[in-house]
């Protein structure tokens, strides 16, 4: 028997979102999703570099942590406008998952808030029928799903909450299809191959303005840490990369920062040089950054 060989991707650290204005970010994120503002600066030039980002030199961030205290981060950098830009219509890291304790008492609240609810609260049915989500969009085309395990079985896929609000847990990367996508992962990060599917993704169907109905092919690869996940989605091949200023990171759901054991003999597309930032969301730890299949942004980071 072959021994499945252990992901080189460990877990996801952070998730940035990229907006015009980090300070209504801020608002909505630590008022109505309870995160905290653990640290605020500028981007320096040499981890800017890094990320092929030259012009985010200087752009000031936000930190935000979730309060149950994990070291997942939610990141908020400036950018410029960009216009035309329309969520979930363009390849890349299209949504970010945070794992919620009580996804229907988390609608009640955000009825009452900015953030525009775009999926009630609703089990995922079948095998899954345990998980139920609702998702959000927030102010700069960054979009949420919220999620909680309503069974929450010692043995559950999902991590426990932590919080009313916990950390990050999956994000999700849209393709022309799925296959290119999984066969990356697998092959670079020896990430195991799962099954995919073909389901309903309403958020998704509405904002491409399909039917409800419209069925996509999408699956899931787990990272090596219990409760860390890529959900890789297929669209239409009429569908092309993001529209963003020159030398700043892509609008909304930008980035995404996963820990790895070691950056040595890594044999990625690498946008920039490895570099050591002082910010405490890098541990001390060296980052580099690479461009995935579909031209998202994968930041690594060393992590022991």
């Amino acid at each position: 028997m072959t021994d499945t060989p252990t992901p080189l991707l460990k877990r996801l650290k952070i998730n940035t979102v990229a907006a015009p204005d980090i300070g209504v970010i801020e608002s909505w994120y630590t008022e109505w999703l309870e995160y905290s503002v653990c640290e605020r600066g500028t981007i320096s030039a040499g981890l800017a570099a890094s990320w092929g980002a030259p012009a985010m030199t200087d752009r000031p961030y936000i930190l935000m942590k979730p309060e149950s205290g994990d070291d997942a981060y939610l990141r908020a950098v400036e950018i410029d406008a960009v216009p035309g830009y329309k969520p979930m219509n363009t390849l890349g890291w299209n949504a970010f998952e945070l794992i919620i304790d009580d996804v229907y008492a988390l609608n009640k609240k955000l009825l009452n808030s900015p953030f525009k609810i775009i999926g009630e609260p609703a089990s995922l049915g079948g095998d899954l029928a345990f998980i139920h989500a609702m998702q959000v969009e927030g102010p700069a085309g960054d979009i949420l799903y919220l999620t909680c395990d309503r069974v929450r079985a010692s043995d559950s896929l999902l991590p426990p909450a932590g919080a009313f609000i916990g950390r990050p847990f999956i994000v999700i990367l849209a393709g022309n299809g799925v296959e290119a996508t999984q066969r990356y992962y697998s092959e670079t990060f020896s990430m195991k191959r799962e099954d995919d599917m073909q389901t309903g993704i309403g958020v998704v169907a509405d904002a491409q303005g399909l039917p409800e109905g419209h069925i996509f092919d999408m699956g899931f690869m787990a990272l090596a840490d219990t409760g860390n996940f890529i959900e890789y989605d297929g669209y239409a091949d009429s569908f092309s990369a993001r529209p963003q200023t020159d030398g700043q990171l892509p609008p909304g759901c930008s980035t995404v920062s996963i820990t790895v054991s070691s950056l040595d003999g890594l044999n990625l597309d690498f946008v920039g040089e490895a570099v050591s930032d002082p910010s405490m969301a890098y541990g001390g730890g060296r980052t580099r950054t690479a461009r995935g299949p579909v031209g998202e942004l994968i930041e690594l980071i060393e992590e022991s």
